[in-house]
């Protein structure tokens, strides 16, 4: 069992539950969920994370690379997404300083490789 609290930033539930699915079968069992930008910068203003996962395409007034910048270096961000995958996006997450991207669907072997890479 791996302990290192996980913040998971989606807003769509079928993505959620695959994610926590595949997390949960890689050992991890500290994960903690909110489904948009603002709401996750209050939970990292109240409790550490060692990693985020986040969405890129959040509803709400932030998306998930702004929300990113606004939590600047108190964790490590690494960015999902299934539709945001063109060549603006990917120059806006290069400058959020982003420690990965998962493309959707989720798969066992990428969120390891993800995880692995940001943590270590």
């Amino acid at each position: 069992m791996k302990n290192n609290p996980i913040l998971i930033v989606e807003d769509d539930a079928m993505s959620l539950e695959s994610l926590k699915k595949i997390l949960e079968g890689l050992g991890y069992n500290n994960l903690t969920h909110v489904n948009n930008g603002l709401d996750a910068i209050n939970q990292i203003k109240e409790k550490r994370f060692d990693l985020v996962l986040m969405d890129i395409g959040l509803e709400g007034k932030l998306d998930g690379i702004d929300t990113s910048s606004l939590i600047g270096d108190q964790t490590r961000v690494v960015f999902t997404s299934g539709n945001h995958k063109d060549s603006e996006t990917f120059k806006r997450i290069a400058s959020a300083k982003s420690f990965g991207f998962i493309s959707k669907p989720f798969t066992p072997q990428l969120v390891k490789d993800a995880i692995d890479n940001a943590l270590n």
